[in-house]
Protein backbone atom coordinates (compact mmCIF):
# COMPACT_ATOMS: atom_id res chain seq x y z
CA UNK A 1 0.00 0.00 0.00
CA UNK A 2 2.58 2.65 1.42
CA UNK A 3 1.18 5.26 -1.18
CA UNK A 4 -0.77 8.37 -0.12
CA UNK A 5 -1.52 11.55 1.91
CA UNK A 6 -0.92 11.12 5.15
CA UNK A 7 -4.09 13.29 6.85
CA UNK A 8 -4.02 12.07 10.41
CA UNK A 9 -3.08 10.11 12.35
CA UNK A 10 -5.09 8.34 15.28
CA UNK A 11 -3.42 5.77 17.78
CA UNK A 12 -0.65 5.46 16.08
CA UNK A 13 -2.70 4.27 13.03
CA UNK A 14 -1.81 6.97 10.06
CA UNK A 15 -4.80 7.79 7.83
CA UNK A 16 -4.21 8.34 4.46
CA UNK A 17 -5.77 9.67 1.26
CA UNK A 18 -5.15 7.82 -1.72
CA UNK A 19 -4.12 9.69 -5.11
CA UNK A 20 -7.25 7.74 -6.91
CA UNK A 21 -9.32 10.22 -4.43
CA UNK A 22 -9.90 12.60 -6.75
CA UNK A 23 -11.92 10.33 -8.92
CA UNK A 24 -14.40 10.89 -6.28
CA UNK A 25 -14.35 14.77 -6.09
CA UNK A 26 -14.65 14.78 -9.71
CA UNK A 27 -17.46 12.69 -9.32
CA UNK A 28 -18.92 15.16 -6.78
CA UNK A 29 -18.91 18.01 -8.86
CA UNK A 30 -20.47 16.21 -11.95
CA UNK A 31 -22.95 14.74 -9.97
CA UNK A 32 -23.82 18.08 -7.34
CA UNK A 33 -22.71 21.02 -9.59
CA UNK A 34 -22.84 20.21 -13.09
CA UNK A 35 -25.57 17.73 -13.63
CA UNK A 36 -28.42 19.51 -11.69
CA UNK A 37 -26.79 23.14 -12.59
CA UNK A 38 -26.29 23.64 -8.95
CA UNK A 39 -23.16 25.57 -9.77
CA UNK A 40 -20.79 26.43 -6.78
CA UNK A 41 -23.08 26.06 -4.44
CA UNK A 42 -23.59 22.25 -5.63
CA UNK A 43 -19.93 21.45 -5.80
CA UNK A 44 -19.58 22.80 -2.24
CA UNK A 45 -22.71 20.65 -0.63
CA UNK A 46 -21.62 17.51 -2.57
CA UNK A 47 -18.11 17.83 -1.56
CA UNK A 48 -19.61 18.42 2.48
CA UNK A 49 -21.20 15.53 2.41
CA UNK A 50 -18.65 13.37 0.94
CA UNK A 51 -16.51 14.67 3.19
CA UNK A 52 -18.81 13.18 6.28
CA UNK A 53 -19.76 10.32 5.01
CA UNK A 54 -15.90 9.56 4.26
CA UNK A 55 -15.08 10.30 8.25
CA UNK A 56 -18.03 7.39 8.48
CA UNK A 57 -15.58 5.17 6.39
CA UNK A 58 -12.61 6.26 8.45
CA UNK A 59 -14.75 5.14 11.84
CA UNK A 60 -15.70 1.91 10.03
CA UNK A 61 -12.13 1.33 9.46
CA UNK A 62 -10.89 2.13 12.44
CA UNK A 63 -13.31 0.30 14.43
CA UNK A 64 -11.78 -3.06 12.71
CA UNK A 65 -8.15 -1.22 13.65
CA UNK A 66 -9.17 -0.91 17.28
CA UNK A 67 -10.39 -4.81 17.89
CA UNK A 68 -7.47 -5.98 15.85
CA UNK A 69 -5.19 -3.99 18.23
CA UNK A 70 -7.14 -5.44 21.04
CA UNK A 71 -6.12 -8.56 19.98
CA UNK A 72 -2.48 -7.86 19.48
CA UNK A 73 -2.49 -7.01 15.83
CA UNK A 74 -0.72 -4.51 13.79
CA UNK A 75 -2.64 -2.17 12.23
CA UNK A 76 0.03 -0.10 9.86
CA UNK A 77 -2.13 2.25 8.39
CA UNK A 78 -5.77 3.15 6.68
CA UNK A 79 -5.44 4.28 3.19
CA UNK A 80 -8.84 6.35 1.83
CA UNK A 81 -10.12 5.21 -1.79
CA UNK A 82 -13.13 6.52 -4.23
CA UNK A 83 -15.14 3.52 -3.11
CA UNK A 84 -14.07 2.85 0.34
CA UNK A 85 -11.23 2.48 3.13
CA UNK A 86 -8.58 0.03 3.53
CA UNK A 87 -6.96 -0.65 6.80
CA UNK A 88 -3.60 -3.02 6.76
CA UNK A 89 -4.16 -4.95 9.29
CA UNK A 90 -1.46 -7.82 10.18
CA UNK A 91 -2.47 -11.09 8.57
CA UNK A 92 -2.34 -14.04 10.78
CA UNK A 93 -4.42 -16.79 11.31
CA UNK A 94 -6.97 -15.88 14.27
CA UNK A 95 -9.77 -18.66 15.18
CA UNK A 96 -12.94 -17.84 13.84
CA UNK A 97 -14.94 -15.97 16.38
CA UNK A 98 -12.04 -13.55 16.83
CA UNK A 99 -11.96 -12.84 13.06
CA UNK A 100 -15.97 -12.66 13.02
CA UNK A 101 -15.32 -9.90 16.05
CA UNK A 102 -12.74 -8.20 13.59
CA UNK A 103 -15.16 -7.82 11.10
CA UNK A 104 -17.90 -7.15 12.63
CA UNK A 105 -16.68 -3.94 14.40
CA UNK A 106 -16.69 -1.82 10.94
CA UNK A 107 -20.79 -2.51 10.53
CA UNK A 108 -21.62 -2.80 13.78
CA UNK A 109 -20.41 1.22 14.14
CA UNK A 110 -22.04 2.07 10.55
CA UNK A 111 -25.10 0.83 12.28
CA UNK A 112 -24.73 2.56 15.22
CA UNK A 113 -24.50 5.89 13.55
CA UNK A 114 -27.14 5.43 11.80
CA UNK A 115 -29.58 4.31 14.64
CA UNK A 116 -28.41 7.70 16.07
CA UNK A 117 -29.10 9.82 13.15
CA UNK A 118 -32.97 8.10 12.73
CA UNK A 119 -34.55 9.78 15.06
CA UNK A 120 -33.30 13.28 13.49
CA UNK A 121 -34.41 11.96 10.07
CA UNK A 122 -37.60 11.51 11.42
CA UNK A 123 -38.12 14.83 12.99
CA UNK A 124 -36.86 16.19 9.70
CA UNK A 125 -38.93 14.49 8.01
CA UNK A 126 -42.47 14.93 9.83
CA UNK A 127 -41.23 19.16 10.34
CA UNK A 128 -41.60 19.00 6.67
CA UNK A 129 -44.77 17.42 5.88
CA UNK A 130 -43.31 14.09 4.62
CA UNK A 131 -45.82 11.53 4.17
CA UNK A 132 -44.24 9.44 1.92
CA UNK A 133 -41.93 8.08 -0.37
CA UNK A 134 -41.85 10.24 -2.77
CA UNK A 135 -41.85 13.38 -0.41
CA UNK A 136 -38.71 11.62 0.88
CA UNK A 137 -36.58 11.31 -2.12
CA UNK A 138 -37.67 15.02 -3.06
CA UNK A 139 -35.74 16.03 0.43
CA UNK A 140 -33.03 14.56 -0.57
CA UNK A 141 -32.58 16.28 -4.23
CA UNK A 142 -32.12 19.19 -2.37
CA UNK A 143 -29.00 21.19 -0.98
CA UNK A 144 -29.83 21.87 2.70
CA UNK A 145 -29.07 20.40 6.11
CA UNK A 146 -32.01 17.91 5.82
CA UNK A 147 -30.74 16.26 2.59
CA UNK A 148 -27.30 16.43 4.26
CA UNK A 149 -28.92 14.33 7.38
CA UNK A 150 -30.57 12.00 5.03
CA UNK A 151 -27.75 11.50 2.71
CA UNK A 152 -25.58 10.57 6.02
CA UNK A 153 -28.29 8.19 7.28
CA UNK A 154 -28.78 6.38 4.09
CA UNK A 155 -24.94 6.28 4.07
CA UNK A 156 -24.20 4.57 6.65
CA UNK A 157 -27.03 1.94 6.35
CA UNK A 158 -25.45 1.45 2.81
CA UNK A 159 -21.78 0.69 4.62
CA UNK A 160 -23.39 -2.00 6.73
CA UNK A 161 -25.58 -3.40 4.29
CA UNK A 162 -23.10 -3.86 1.62
CA UNK A 163 -20.28 -4.84 3.86
CA UNK A 164 -22.32 -7.62 5.48
CA UNK A 165 -22.61 -9.27 2.36
CA UNK A 166 -20.96 -12.97 2.56
CA UNK A 167 -18.34 -12.39 0.01
CA UNK A 168 -14.97 -11.44 -0.25
CA UNK A 169 -13.42 -8.89 0.05
CA UNK A 170 -16.27 -7.27 2.10
CA UNK A 171 -16.87 -8.28 5.85
CA UNK A 172 -19.69 -10.34 5.65
CA UNK A 173 -17.11 -12.46 3.03
CA UNK A 174 -14.59 -12.78 6.38
CA UNK A 175 -17.71 -13.24 9.03
CA UNK A 176 -18.88 -16.44 6.79
CA UNK A 177 -15.32 -17.70 5.99
CA UNK A 178 -15.14 -17.93 9.58
CA UNK A 179 -18.16 -19.74 10.52
CA UNK A 180 -17.17 -22.55 7.17
CA UNK A 181 -13.73 -22.76 8.99
CA UNK A 182 -15.58 -23.89 12.12
CA UNK A 183 -17.09 -26.92 9.98
CA UNK A 184 -14.22 -26.99 7.07
CA UNK A 185 -10.90 -25.88 6.79
CA UNK A 186 -9.27 -22.50 6.19
CA UNK A 187 -8.48 -22.85 2.43
CA UNK A 188 -11.79 -24.24 1.55
CA UNK A 189 -13.98 -21.38 3.41
CA UNK A 190 -11.75 -19.03 1.41
CA UNK A 191 -12.39 -20.43 -2.09
CA UNK A 192 -15.87 -20.35 -1.22
CA UNK A 193 -16.28 -16.66 0.10
CA UNK A 194 -13.67 -15.69 -3.06
CA UNK A 195 -16.34 -17.46 -5.33
CA UNK A 196 -19.03 -15.55 -3.59
CA UNK A 197 -17.14 -12.72 -4.00
CA UNK A 198 -16.14 -13.07 -8.07
CA UNK A 199 -20.18 -13.63 -8.61
CA UNK A 200 -20.71 -10.67 -6.95
CA UNK A 201 -18.66 -8.41 -8.76
CA UNK A 202 -19.96 -9.84 -12.34
CA UNK A 203 -23.47 -8.60 -11.19
CA UNK A 204 -22.21 -5.49 -10.27
CA UNK A 205 -20.67 -5.16 -13.96
CA UNK A 206 -24.28 -6.47 -15.67
CA UNK A 207 -26.04 -4.07 -13.50
CA UNK A 208 -23.93 -0.87 -14.03
CA UNK A 209 -24.25 -1.65 -17.71
CA UNK A 210 -28.22 -1.99 -17.40
CA UNK A 211 -28.67 1.10 -15.16
CA UNK A 212 -25.72 2.86 -17.44
CA UNK A 213 -24.22 3.55 -13.76
CA UNK A 214 -20.62 3.72 -14.70
CA UNK A 215 -19.24 3.59 -10.60
CA UNK A 216 -20.74 0.18 -10.45
CA UNK A 217 -18.45 -1.72 -12.96
CA UNK A 218 -15.41 0.14 -11.03
CA UNK A 219 -16.48 -1.12 -7.57
CA UNK A 220 -16.72 -4.30 -9.03
CA UNK A 221 -13.11 -4.31 -10.37
CA UNK A 222 -12.31 -3.55 -6.94
CA UNK A 223 -13.94 -6.30 -5.49
CA UNK A 224 -12.09 -9.08 -8.24
CA UNK A 225 -9.51 -7.70 -7.68
CA UNK A 226 -9.38 -7.68 -3.56
CA UNK A 227 -10.74 -11.15 -3.28
CA UNK A 228 -7.72 -12.32 -6.32
CA UNK A 229 -5.38 -10.93 -3.87
CA UNK A 230 -7.09 -12.61 -0.70
CA UNK A 231 -6.79 -16.23 -2.42
CA UNK A 232 -3.33 -15.69 -3.11
CA UNK A 233 -2.31 -14.76 0.75
CA UNK A 234 -4.38 -17.83 1.90
CA UNK A 235 -3.02 -19.79 -0.73
CA UNK A 236 0.88 -18.83 0.18
CA UNK A 237 0.33 -18.96 3.73
CA UNK A 238 -1.17 -22.83 3.51
CA UNK A 239 1.96 -23.38 1.28
CA UNK A 240 4.46 -22.02 3.65
CA UNK A 241 3.32 -23.77 6.39
CA UNK A 242 3.80 -27.57 5.02
CA UNK A 243 7.42 -26.09 3.54
CA UNK A 244 9.71 -27.52 6.55
CA UNK A 245 12.45 -24.40 6.70
CA UNK A 246 15.24 -26.96 6.68
CA UNK A 247 14.97 -27.37 3.03
CA UNK A 248 15.66 -23.56 2.53
CA UNK A 249 17.92 -22.66 5.24
CA UNK A 250 21.31 -21.58 4.31
CA UNK A 251 23.58 -24.77 5.92
CA UNK A 252 26.32 -23.51 8.08
CA UNK A 253 29.70 -25.25 8.97
CA UNK A 254 29.10 -24.80 12.82
CA UNK A 255 28.85 -20.59 13.36
CA UNK A 256 31.29 -18.44 14.88
CA UNK A 257 32.86 -19.11 18.89
CA UNK A 258 32.46 -16.41 21.55
CA UNK A 259 36.11 -16.63 22.29
CA UNK A 260 36.77 -15.48 18.73
CA UNK A 261 38.23 -12.06 17.78
CA UNK A 262 35.32 -9.87 16.42
CA UNK A 263 37.24 -9.38 13.28
CA UNK A 264 37.32 -12.93 12.17
CA UNK A 265 33.13 -12.29 11.69
CA UNK A 266 34.06 -10.78 8.79
CA UNK A 267 36.29 -13.00 7.18
CA UNK A 268 33.57 -14.11 4.90
CA UNK A 269 32.02 -10.96 4.34
CA UNK A 270 30.09 -9.20 6.79
CA UNK A 271 26.67 -11.13 7.59
CA UNK A 272 24.44 -12.45 10.06
CA UNK A 273 25.89 -15.69 11.62
CA UNK A 274 25.42 -17.77 14.71
CA UNK A 275 27.09 -18.18 17.81
CA UNK A 276 27.68 -21.16 19.00
CA UNK A 277 29.46 -23.14 21.96
CA UNK A 278 29.99 -27.00 21.45
CA UNK A 279 27.56 -27.01 18.61
CA UNK A 280 24.74 -25.24 20.81
CA UNK A 281 23.32 -21.74 19.70
CA UNK A 282 24.55 -19.24 22.61
CA UNK A 283 23.67 -16.05 20.35
CA UNK A 284 23.61 -14.19 16.92
CA UNK A 285 25.69 -11.85 15.65
CA UNK A 286 24.04 -9.59 13.33
CA UNK A 287 25.96 -7.95 10.70
CA UNK A 288 24.94 -4.13 11.49
CA UNK A 289 25.99 -4.43 14.77
CA UNK A 290 29.72 -5.80 14.04
CA UNK A 291 30.10 -3.14 11.38
CA UNK A 292 29.28 -0.44 13.76
CA UNK A 293 32.14 -1.85 16.31
CA UNK A 294 34.82 -3.01 13.75
CA UNK A 295 36.56 0.60 14.44
CA UNK A 296 37.01 0.13 18.28
CA UNK A 297 39.96 -2.71 17.19
CA UNK A 298 41.18 -6.91 17.43
CA UNK A 299 40.23 -6.29 21.44
CA UNK A 300 36.75 -7.17 21.06
CA UNK A 301 35.65 -10.67 20.72
CA UNK A 302 32.41 -12.30 19.60
CA UNK A 303 31.19 -12.54 22.84
CA UNK A 304 31.19 -8.77 23.62
CA UNK A 305 28.88 -7.65 20.51
CA UNK A 306 26.91 -10.80 20.20
CA UNK A 307 22.96 -10.74 20.99
CA UNK A 308 22.22 -13.46 23.30
CA UNK A 309 18.71 -13.12 23.48
CA UNK A 310 18.40 -15.66 20.33
CA UNK A 311 15.44 -18.19 19.89
CA UNK A 312 16.61 -20.84 17.80
CA UNK A 313 13.79 -22.90 15.26
CA UNK A 314 13.69 -26.74 14.50
CA UNK A 315 14.32 -27.99 11.14
CA UNK A 316 10.98 -29.18 10.96
CA UNK A 317 9.70 -25.67 11.23
CA UNK A 318 7.40 -24.53 8.51
CA UNK A 319 8.42 -21.59 6.73
CA UNK A 320 5.63 -19.87 7.92
CA UNK A 321 5.93 -20.26 11.63
CA UNK A 322 10.25 -19.07 11.17
CA UNK A 323 8.77 -16.56 9.55
CA UNK A 324 6.30 -15.51 11.95
CA UNK A 325 9.24 -15.55 14.57
CA UNK A 326 11.02 -13.02 12.11
CA UNK A 327 8.58 -10.90 12.21
CA UNK A 328 7.93 -11.20 16.07
CA UNK A 329 11.30 -9.99 16.67
CA UNK A 330 12.16 -7.62 14.13
CA UNK A 331 15.18 -9.94 13.43
CA UNK A 332 16.30 -10.92 9.44
CA UNK A 333 17.41 -14.08 10.22
CA UNK A 334 16.74 -17.11 12.82
CA UNK A 335 19.47 -19.68 13.48
CA UNK A 336 18.01 -23.49 13.00
CA UNK A 337 18.78 -26.61 14.52
CA UNK A 338 18.86 -30.10 14.72
CA UNK A 339 18.46 -32.40 17.69
CA UNK A 340 19.53 -28.99 19.47
CA UNK A 341 22.50 -28.84 17.58
CA UNK A 342 23.05 -25.65 15.19
CA UNK A 343 22.52 -26.82 11.28
CA UNK A 344 22.35 -23.60 9.67
CA UNK A 345 20.77 -19.90 9.28
CA UNK A 346 17.37 -19.20 7.74
CA UNK A 347 17.59 -15.11 6.17
CA UNK A 348 14.89 -12.91 4.91
CA UNK A 349 16.85 -13.72 1.29
CA UNK A 350 15.84 -16.82 1.77
CA UNK A 351 12.08 -15.80 1.92
CA UNK A 352 12.08 -14.33 -1.11
CA UNK A 353 13.43 -17.02 -2.57
CA UNK A 354 10.71 -18.93 -1.26
CA UNK A 355 7.87 -17.22 -2.72
CA UNK A 356 10.11 -17.32 -5.76
CA UNK A 357 9.82 -21.18 -5.09
CA UNK A 358 5.93 -20.80 -4.75
CA UNK A 359 5.44 -19.32 -7.53
CA UNK A 360 7.35 -21.75 -9.94
CA UNK A 361 5.69 -24.44 -7.99
CA UNK A 362 1.93 -22.50 -8.80
CA UNK A 363 2.50 -21.74 -12.29
CA UNK A 364 1.60 -17.96 -11.82
CA UNK A 365 3.00 -14.54 -11.91
CA UNK A 366 1.72 -11.58 -10.62
CA UNK A 367 -0.04 -10.19 -13.93
CA UNK A 368 -2.00 -7.75 -11.40
CA UNK A 369 0.82 -6.68 -9.49
CA UNK A 370 0.74 -2.76 -11.31
CA UNK A 371 -3.27 -2.47 -10.79
CA UNK A 372 -3.23 -3.56 -7.46
CA UNK A 373 -0.78 -1.80 -6.15
CA UNK A 374 -2.60 1.55 -7.76
CA UNK A 375 -5.56 0.69 -5.98
CA UNK A 376 -3.89 0.31 -2.74
CA UNK A 377 -4.58 -2.84 -2.11
CA UNK A 378 -1.00 -4.67 -1.88
CA UNK A 379 0.38 -5.30 1.76
CA UNK A 380 -3.06 -6.39 3.16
Amino acid sequence: MGRGLRIATIRGIEIKLHPSFLLALLWVTYYWGIAPENGLLGVLFGVFILTAIFVCVVGHELAHSFVALRYGLTVHDITLLPIGGVARIEQVPMTPRREATVALAGPILNLIVAAVLLPVVLAVALASGVRDAYGFLLMIQGIDGASFVIHLWIANLMLAAFNLLPAFPMDGGRIFRALLTGVSNRVLATRVAVFLGQFLALALIAAGFYTRDVALPLVSIFIMLAAFVESRMIYVEAALRSLPVGQFAVWDSGGVSPDSPLSHAVLGGPRDLAVTEGGVVVGMLWRDEVLARLHQGNSLRVADVMDRDVTAMDVDSSVYDVHRRMLATGRTAIPIVEGGLYRGIFTSDRLVHVHRYLQERFGTRDRYRGLIEALGLMGR
